[in-house]
Formats: C-alpha cells, sequence, structure tokens
C-alpha cells in the first residue's frame, strides 16, 4: 500500500485540489512572465526606432543649421541625443561618427533633405541593455506582482481545499461511522441525508440496507420464537403421554395413537418447514418445462376432491389449457397449498372453487372458498411464515402457518405474483398469476415425469 493511499479521503482530497490549484497558478504565472517579456521588448523597440525618427529630424534642422556635418553639428546632436538617454552615431556614405554602438540594440533612420539622403541616424539606448531603467522597474515590479499573486493564490487555494475535503468528506465520514455500528450489529443506526444529491442517495441506501437488516433480524428472531413455539407444543404432547406410560397412568392402544398424532404433526411441521427452505432458494432448484398449468391444476384437484366430499364441502374445477413455463412438481405444490388452505378455513356445506384460464398474455389460478374469510388487518400478514389469525383452530386442523409462505416463494420462483381479496364470514379468493407461454408442438419428455401430487 503507497503512503498516498494510507492516508484519509480529506487528506487525499486535499492534497488533489492543491495540485491543482498549484499547478494552474504556477501554469498561469509562468506563462504570464513568458508572454509580458517579449511584449515589453517589443515595446521597448517601437519606441527606440521613434526615437530614431525623431532624431532623423533633428538631424536635418542641425545639418541645415550648420551647413553640413561639421564638428559643431555632431558634438549638438550627441547633446540633444544624451539629453532623451540615447547614443548616437550618424553613417555617411561608409564613414561613420557618434558613440560605438556594437553590440547594442539598435534602430536607424535615414536623414534626407530636398529629397536626397544626407546620412543615416542609429540610436541605441544609454547602458546596455534595450530597456530605460523606468522601463526595466516597470519589468521587475510586474514579475514580482506576478510571483506575489502566484504565492497568494497558493495560499488561498490551501484554504478553499481543505475547507472543500472537510465539507466533501464530513458525510462520508459519518456514511462510514454509521456503516461500521452496522457492521458491529447496531441495526438502529441511521444517517442524516446531508449534503450533495449522491451523498444523500447513498445514505438513503444506506439507511434502507439497515432498515432491511433489522426487518429480517426482526423476523428472524419471531421465526425462531415461532418455530420454538411450534416444537414445543407436540414435543411435549409427546414427553407427557411417555411419562405417562411409564408412570403407568396412560396405557393400551389409545395412547399410542395419540403420541403417533402428535409425532405426525411434528413430521408436518419440519417437512414444511424443508419445503420452505427449498422455496426460498428457487434458482437453486427449479428446472422448468413447457407445460399446461390446467392440466396440473385439474389434477391435483382431483386428488383433493374426496377430501372435500368427506367434510361436507362442494367442489368444481374449471380448469383450461393454458401453457406456461414452470416446475410441474413445484406447482402442484402451490395448487395443493391453496387448496389444502381452502379445505382447513371452509365449513360444512361451504363451497371452494378451482380455476385455471387465460387472460391475455398471463396465466391465472385461482382458489375461491366460502370460508371464513380473513380480517382487512390480517392480509398483509398471510403470507408470513408461522403466522395464523387464529392459532388454535389452526392447531386444531393441523395447520403449522406456513403453507402460503411457501406458496408465494414458489410463484415467485416463477417470476409471477399472488393476490388475495378476502371478506370476513364470505369468504376468500386466491389468484396467482404468471405469464402465459406458447403451447410446444411436443412436450418434453422431463415435464411428463416430475409431476408429484399429495
Amino acid at each position: 500500500m503507497t503512503a498516498l493511499a494510507r492516508l484519509s479521503l480529506r487528506a487525499r482530497l486535499a492534497i488533489a485540489l492543491v495540485s491543482v490549484a498549484v499547478l494552474t497558478v504556477g501554469l498561469a504565472t509562468l506563462l504570464a512572465n513568458r508572454g509580458l517579456d517579449p511584449l515589453v521588448d517589443d515595446a521597448a523597440r517601437a519606441r527606440l526606432q521613434r526615437s530614431a525618427e525623431h532624431m532623423a529630424e533633428v538631424a536635418v534642422a542641425v545639418y541645415q543649421d550648420e551647413g553640413g556635418w561639421s564638428p559643431t553639428a555632431r558634438e549638438t546632436l550627441g547633446h540633444l541625443a544624451a539629453l532623451d538617454g540615447l547614443r548616437i552615431a550618424v553613417r555617411i556614405d561608409g564613414t561613420r561618427f557618434g558613440s560605438n554602438l556594437t553590440g547594442a540594440e539598435t534602430a536607424s533612420a535615414t536623414v534626407a533633405l530636398g529629397g536626397r539622403r544626407v546620412g543615416n541616424i542609429e540610436v541605441a539606448q544609454q547602458g546596455t541593455g534595450l530597456l530605460t531603467p523606468e522601463e526595466a522597474h516597470l519589468q521587475h515590479s510586474l514579475d514580482r506582482l506576478h510571483l506575489a499573486a502566484g504565492a497568494a493564490s497558493v495560499v488561498a487555494a490551501l484554504l478553499l481545499a481543505f475547507l472543500l475535503a472537510e465539507t466533501l468528506s464530513r458525510p462520508l465520514r459519518r456514511i462510514r461511522v454509521a456503516a461500521q455500528r452496522i457492521g458491529q450489529g447496531d441495526l438502529q443506526a441511521r444517517i442524516d441525508p446531508v449534503g450533495d444529491p449522491e451523498v444523500r442517495s447513498v445514505a438513503q441506501a444506506l439507511n434502507r440496507l439497515a432498515e432491511t437488516l433489522e426487518h429480517e433480524e426482526e423476523i428472524r428472531k419471531q421465526t425462531v420464537a415461532d418455530l420454538a413455539h411450534e416444537l414445543r407444543t407436540p414435543v411435549n404432547g409427546l414427553l407427557a403421554r411417555i411419562e405417562a406410560a411409564q408412570d403407568g397412568v396412560l396405557t393400551g392402544p389409545d395412547n399410542l395413537e395419540a403420541m403417533h398424532e402428535e409425532a405426525l404433526r411434528l413430521t408436518r411441521l419440519l417437512d414444511d418447514l424443508a419445503r420452505l427452505a427449498d422455496a426460498e432458494q428457487p434458482g437453486l432448484l427449479l428446472e422448468k418445462h413447457s407445460l399446461d398449468l390446467g392440466e396440473i391444476a385439474r389434477t391435483a384437484g382431483e386428488s383433493f376432491a374426496p377430501r372435500f366430499a368427506d367434510a361436507g364441502i362442494g367442489f368444481q374445477i374449471e380448469a383450461r389449457s393454458v401453457w406456461v413455463d414452470g416446475n410441474a412438481e413445484r406447482l402442484d405444490q402451490v395448487v395443493s397449498n391453496l387448496l389444502a388452505n381452502a379445505l382447513r378455513y371452509t365449513e360444512r356445506g361451504g363451497s371452494v372453487a378451482l380455476r385455471v384460464v387465460p387472460a391475455g398474455d398471463d396465466a391465472i389460478l385461482e382458489v375461491a372458498d366460502t370460508g371464513v374469510g380473513i380480517a382487512p388487518d390480517d392480509l398483509q400478514h398471510i403470507f408470513t411464515r408461522f403466522w395464523r389469525g387464529d392459532r388454535s383452530r389452526s392447531r386444531a386442523t393441523g395447520g403449522t402457518g406456513i403453507g402460503l409462505a411457501i406458496v408465494r416463494e414458489l410463484v415467485r420462483a416463477h417470476d409471477g405474483r399472488i393476490d388475495v381479496d378476502s371478506t370476513v364470514g364470505e369468504g376468500s379468493r386466491f389468484r396467482v398469476v404468471l405469464r402465459a407461454g406458447d403451447r410446444p408442438s411436443a412436450q418434453h419428455p422431463a415435464a411428463a415425469f416430475d409431476r408429484v401430487h399429495p
């Protein structure tokens, strides 16, 4: 791990922002300096050229007054040039007089009288450079201002960088702290969603995750409590009867039959738990084929018909042919659990109807009964494992509170949905909606053998 990676997010953000600011200011200062010096030099050359042209005009007047390039004219011209801070030289037909301008930056102009060239003027700045003392001072002042501005910008960038880094990293640190608390088991930890939209969305997602984990933990605890309660009843019954038999209080076949019933109840509970565990991991278990949902429902309904007849409950089947992509054994389990639920909560003299029909692109499986119905407050709980609106009656009829939870998970595994409408005292209607498919030209061979009936 590099040294930078070991730094905190705030430090890395600050370093990144400062680096960008320093690089920007440095480039701006460098470009300004590199661009300003040529401009100053060009201005100095233009000024020197104007001075040369001006001295050429002065040389014409001196030439006329003296009648030529006399020693007095040369002295006068040199004196006037010195007043302007210049050194001057005059070139006449190959001869030259005045200052020695070798190596100096010069500007030249022609001295013309009446259209006739009488000489050529060359001027240079006094000293060794191109700039006047004032221009050199101005250039140095500008360089210092650039450096000062660059240093001030770097300081301001440092302050702003640390301020921005602190502003950006503070909500992230809160999210990290909350995530650590959740990881340590504090599922009630929440984050106040403040800051930028991206940070708020992360905080909201983490809050939703915490809520989900908290809900799952509550379900887990409730499941353990319910499972312990459900197991305790048959186990306690068995222990009581065994101890009574050991003490000679209960003997004979009736006691054995009662213990057998308690063992069967315990077996049903364990079987339902195993089915629920399988249903909650459907992606690992389901092998789907194209099959006729109506045929599966009709077969399952026919197997339940004697049980409805024995209970004195009317039973009707309307199962039209609708092809779906699914697992025959699991869909048979869905139908069987819904019919068992209807049988359990429909009184003698009532009726139950099993119906399979196509509806556009969907296949509809319905189980309707005229049973006791479900209270509105209980509808949201009916697919929760171990939940029962009336525990004593459910236990008396052999219910474990897992059947509808299995149905929901299996329907989800087939990418479908299950709805329920119910009125207390009038009955309930469970509706499973699956996506319909095309009827195959020939049924998949495996589909004929993967159906299991109770």
